[in-house]
């Protein structure tokens, strides 16, 4: 249980300075000692800095107080989960490459009505990654992934729902609106009739690509990890820096 412990703890470090920053009294302090820009460079940072401590630990102690779970042995069960992975990895995908278009993109922060895939969830990075981790900690063999994992989900409802109420305090009735238009978890809102999937509208190329980078990733599975988590590391803080710029090209 040790090394479970750890990794919670290092979990709210990531965790606690990832979503504490973007607080609004915290972030308003620093945005006028930093300016927009120098914020975004120093939450950036510390982001990564954690994520990697994090993602290290878990590297080198994935193998360690393993054990059995009984759904890896039901074919059917263990085939859906894996089909749920690739679902959420598709959205989380597409959520890095069409982020300049949300309302909660880094220096745009502009509402329009949902388009594309955020007509099935508004979320679609965090409850992406949220539905892979729930996929993966059910397929996890020892304790430091499980808690590893659970981590995930729980980060990705906090930070979704955080984000939401600083956006509805940043941008007032019309981010109110598109809140209660649409739906964190995919699909929610489609069911209970707020929204509307409009075919033509969806990111089809960014669908794909999500669901091969994941079909191609698990072909690597076992070896994701390897060189002390390295790999996770540069392919998440590269993605994140990627979509920070874009959406700064964009918004300029």
């Amino acid at each position: 249980m040790q090394d479970g412990f750890v990794t919670a703890l290092l979990w709210l470090l990531f965790g606690g300075t990832h979503v504490g920053l973007t607080a609004q009294p915290i972030r308003k302090r620093l945005v006028r000692r930093l300016g927009e820009a120098g914020f975004i460079f120093v939450y950036s940072v510390i982001a990564i800095v954690t994520f990697a401590a994090l993602v290290h630990y878990v590297a080198l102690h994935r193998f360690d107080e393993p054990h059995a779970s009984l759904i890896v042995t039901i074919p059917p069960v263990r085939g859906g989960l894996l089909a749920l992975s690739v679902a959420g990895f598709s959205l989380f995908v597409t959520a890095v490459l069409v982020y300049p278009r949300f309302p909660m993109a880094t220096f745009r922060h502009r509402v329009v009505p949902a388009r594309g895939v955020q007509q099935i969830t508004r979320h679609p990075f965090f409850s992406g990654i949220a539905i892979w981790a729930a996929a993966h900690a059910l397929l996890a063999p020892s304790t430091v992934p499980f808690v590893f994992f659970i981590g995930v989900i729980v980060l990705a409802f906090v930070g979704g729902t955080h984000q939401d109420r600083r956006l509805v305090a940043e941008l007032g009735e019309p981010y109110r609106a598109y809140v209660a238009a649409t739906s964190f978890w995919p699909f929610v809102a489609i069911v209970t009739k707020r929204q509307q999937i409009r075919w033509r509208e969806q990111p089809w190329f960014a669908y794909g690509v999500g669901i091969g980078a994941s079909l191609g990733l698990y072909h690597v599975h076992e070896h994701i990890f390897d060189r002390g988590g390295a790999y996770v590391i540069a392919v998440v803080s590269a993605g994140s820096l990627i979509a920070i710029v874009n959406s700064r090209v964009r918004a300029s």
